[in-house]
């Protein structure tokens, strides 16, 4: 082999390994305790002790977490951002359409174009908050955030609540439309959505209340958070449910690595799905914590 064919086969293994080595550079919200036991997330910075903080969603670099913080009786929430610089999350600052009105529950689009959230923010010409929470999305350009979009076709005069999105665009939420608490998907239809239809109360369990639910990008599970099973832990419980010959299966708890006798809710998945993200309420504060999906055997 020749010097030149030795040194542009050296040259070749050294790129490959610079650039394995980034595929595998760990995630900004990696955690190694996570691997073993729930732990809170970006502790004093991110979940801080005098906040009462729920949601913690990321962008697909995962250098970028959206969150929202709340008065303690929720009759108001901020949607707030933090990047991580430096080696570190940075304090917080309020997204720029956000504040004024209650805004929660952010879920980015499949592609990470758009934030759905829902919001009490005026749907009327009167300007006046609006008696129940809507579904809303928001889109990122490279102009920074755009103006704030009601999602009239599939929003209720009830709560609906905590938007996620699968992979080919489905909307999955929860909704106490029609007097009932059950969970919905809007399935995708170009740029919008198919009428909201809803999924078997059965997924929930015997006198199960669906709270904040959180499907999987490929619409194979949805996490839940669930309260009055006779199996509960404690104020409310994450569990889970997978899509099996077109049925939704009865929610599985994700036992007491995640669920406490305090109140547990608002799961969301890390981009990479290795990392589930939730709220525990403990001494009346919410604090943002994650748990490696792997350690739930689920």
């Amino acid at each position: 082999m020749s010097i030149k064919s030795i040194t542009l086969t050296l040259i070749s293994q050294v790129t490959t390994t610079i650039l394995l080595t980034a595929s595998l550079q760990a995630a900004p919200y990696h955690s190694d305790e996570a691997a073993i036991k729930a732990v809170e997330f970006a502790p004093g910075i991110i979940s801080t002790p005098e906040n009462f903080e729920i949601n913690t969603v990321f962008n697909a670099q995962g250098d970028k977490v959206i969150f929202s913080r709340c008065n303690d009786d929720f009759s108001h929430c901020t949607l707030m951002e933090s990047s991580y610089k430096q080696g570190q999350w940075q304090t917080a600052e309020s997204l720029p359409f956000s504040g004024e009105f209650l805004d929660a529950d952010p879920y980015y689009n499949q592609d990470f174009s758009q934030l759905y959230f829902i919001s009490k923010r005026p749907i009327s010409s009167d300007n006046l908050e609006a008696d129940s929470l809507n579904l809303w999305r928001v889109a990122l350009t490279n102009n920074g955030w755009q103006q704030p979009e009601y999602l009239a076709d599939i929003s209720s005069n009830a709560a609906d609540l905590y938007p996620s999105i699968t992979a080919n665009g489905d909307l999955y939420f929860p909704s106490f439309r029609n007097d009932q608490r059950l969970m919905y998907v809007a399935k995708a239809q170009g740029e919008g959505f198919m009428a909201p239809q809803a999924l078997s109360s059965t997924m929930h369990g015997s006198n199960g209340s669906i709270g904040d639910s959180a499907v999987s990008r490929d619409g194979k599970s949805i996490i839940f958070s669930i309260k009055g099973r006779s199996d509960s832990q404690g104020k409310g419980d994450l569990y889970i449910s997978y899509l099996r010959d077109g049925q939704w299966s009865v929610a599985k708890s994700l036992g007491n690595k995640v669920n406490t006798a305090d109140h547990e809710f608002t799961p969301i998945m890390s981009p990479d799905n290795n990392y589930l993200f939730f709220t525990r309420i403990e001494n009346g504060k919410g604090n943002l914590y994650q748990v490696k999906l792997s350690t739930l055997n689920l």
